[in-house]
């Protein structure tokens, strides 16, 4: 008796993290995101960030004091506390590849978000906020995903206030969306998502060589790692 082994393809999905992946090196994302062959340990930087995150979330949603450290971020956590609506916090959100509305861990699920910050007001209009601990820049894509997934998933929302905040730079990115916007958006994006997927088709991976290689990459059988 001789076993029928298949190999199970999982569904393409994707995430704005992942696209990012990509497109600074096709072989990082694989490496670091589809066979996950390689496993960086937590740099003191992540787990600060992390730290960040959580205490930023128990603030806004729990109404809990920031610890000991972090009080130079009250005032823009005040305001986004005080600002009128239902807000939610760490909010994970899917679409499918039909632009419908899908449970963060469902099959169906083609692109998965997690926003920080999301007030959606009585009149239309949401905010949506992410925090950021890097340096700053000024990345659209992000912005236009974090809109168009909440279109996707609030019928009546009409307009949406997408912000990068940069909080050890005293710094903001912004863009403000209507839904009229939503062809143009998907428009820029789509065409870049589709070559990540004919790569994963494929399983055509090739290095791309950059400033990055020599002291931000782990992929050691890269011939350009630490060069």
């Amino acid at each position: 008796m001789t076993d029928d082994l298949t190999t199970v393809v999982q569904p393409f999905s994707w995430s704005y993290s992942r696209l990012k992946n990509f497109e600074t090196c096709p072989l990082r994302h694989l490496s670091y995101d589809i066979d996950k062959s390689v496993v960086e340990p937590e740099s003191d930087q992540l787990r600060q960030g992390n730290q960040l995150h959580e205490h930023f979330r128990a603030r806004i949603a729990e109404g809990k004091s920031l610890p000991l450290g972090y009080g130079q971020y009250e005032p823009i956590l005040a305001r986004l506390v005080n600002t009128p609506g239902a807000k939610h916090t760490e909010q994970k959100l899917a679409i499918t590849s039909g632009f419908k509305p899908a449970a963060y861990f469902a099959k169906t699920a083609w692109f998965r978000t997690i926003l920080d910050y999301v007030c959606m007001r009585d009149d239309g209009v949401a905010v949506v906020v992410d925090f950021k601990t890097g340096k700053p820049n000024a990345d659209f894509t992000q912005l236009q995903l974090m809109a168009a997934t909440l279109f996707h998933h609030e019928p009546k929302l009409q307009r949406v206030r997408a912000v990068l905040l940069f909080v050890g730079y005293d710094h903001t990115e912004r863009a403000e969306y209507v839904r009229e916007d939503l062809p143009e958006i998907w428009g820029e994006i789509l065409p870049r998502v589709k070559l990540m997927q004919e790569a994963r088709d494929a399983q055509a991976y090739p290095p791309r060589p950059s400033g990055l290689c020599k002291r931000y990459c782990a992929v050691r059988s890269c011939a350009y790692c630490g060069k």
